[in-house]
């Protein structure tokens, strides 16, 4: 990777973890112990992580994937459960969640073995745990394969034909009572202001009273006087922009803009090399699609799933996954 690249790359980073550190130290300062932690694991793990040769993942995609299932079962058998939920494992100060730690592990076997049935595994069994949020991420994924790859585009066109005709039944039998209340609050939130539709409504709140410069740091009325629920991950955008407004909301985005324009410009400088080009576009599609989902919902336009806002979020597992997948874009 040039040195111009790896330049915007790094600076990009530097100023999302100065940023992610304003924003953590005022709505969640308890956290910021851990989110340094977090940062501070990711660089070394960014580090290490340049030293990954895909072919070797391609070599053991099989020893790859069987770890990452296990993880993911081990988190469903042993994990702390949260409303409902088994997605972290471990204890006090230390919890990791899998479905994010397996990620650019899953985007490396998918760029270099093209084969995007490898995935259904850890998708269905994220799902059960359940973690819709992490398995609608990594299905999303498939994205640039979908243009790359027209057997996988069949199989997509084919499995989304299925999935709209089996919708019904997905919808009574294959969602829990929060994840359709998500959906219909989404849609409605006025409905239910207090219940159903309580954190979308807070949420535009906090956005709609930003304005240019914001209330100022730690001057948020929605976030810091606990109106706006998970105001520190789910909803930290809405948070932010109430307290920077419009002008670190664009600031943000701004960032997330560079970081991905410059992982597509380098895929497309390595189009030679089918695997390299692909997990490049595969994490570009990734940063995009859960910064795109985590705002969409944050501003009522997306229902919520619980993805994380990248690199922002308070959650140290989501900030070493990305860290580990942009350090294997280095590796080339």
């Amino acid at each position: 990777m040039s040195k111009s690249y790896q330049t915007t790359i790094v600076i990009s980073l530097v100023c999302l973890f100065f940023f992610n550190i304003l924003v953590t130290s005022s709505l969640a300062p308890s956290s910021l112990p851990k989110q340094i932690f977090s940062w501070m694991a990711g660089a070394v793990l960014f580090v290490l992580s340049k030293n990954i040769n895909l072919k070797q993942v391609k070599y053991n995609r099989y020893l790859i994937l069987f770890i990452s299932c296990s993880l993911l079962l081990l988190t469903i058998i042993f994990g702390s459960n949260v409303r409902g939920s088994k997605r972290w494992i471990g204890a006090g100060f230390f919890r990791l969640q899998p479905s994010e730690i397996i990620k650019p592990w899953l985007a490396a076997i998918l760029a270099s073995t093209q084969n995007h049935l490898l995935l259904i595994p850890p998708i269905l069994i994220t799902i059960a745990q359940p973690d819709l949020g992490s398995a609608i991420s990594m299905f999303l994924m498939l994205i640039p394969l979908f243009f790359y790859n027209k057997i996988t585009r069949t199989h997509l066109i084919i499995l989304f034909s299925a999935f709209l005709i089996l919708s019904p039944l997905v919808w009574q039998f294959g969602l829990k009572d929060y994840q359709k209340s998500r959906v219909t609050s989404f849609i409605n939130p006025q409905a239910d202001p207090l219940g159903k539709g309580y954190n979308l409504i807070q949420s535009q709140i906090a956005i709609g009273s930003a304005n240019i410069f914001g209330k100022g740091y730690r001057q948020g009325t929605q976030g810091q006087l606990l109106f706006l629920p998970e105001k520190h991950t789910d909803f930290v955008f809405a948070a932010l922009t109430e307290e920077f407004g419009l002008i670190g909301a664009f600031l943000l985005i701004g960032i997330y803009f560079v970081i991905i324009k410059t992982l597509i410009n380098k895929a497309y400088q390595n189009i030679n090399n089918p695997s390299y080009f692909l997990f490049c576009l595969i994490i570009a599609t990734q940063i995009w699609s859960q910064a795109f989902i985590n705002i969409g919902m944050n501003i009522g336009i997306m229902p919520i799933t619980g993805i994380p806002l990248p690199f922002m979020s308070v959650g140290g597992s989501s900030i070493m996954s990305l860290l580990i997948s942009l350090g294997i874009v280095f590796s080339n």
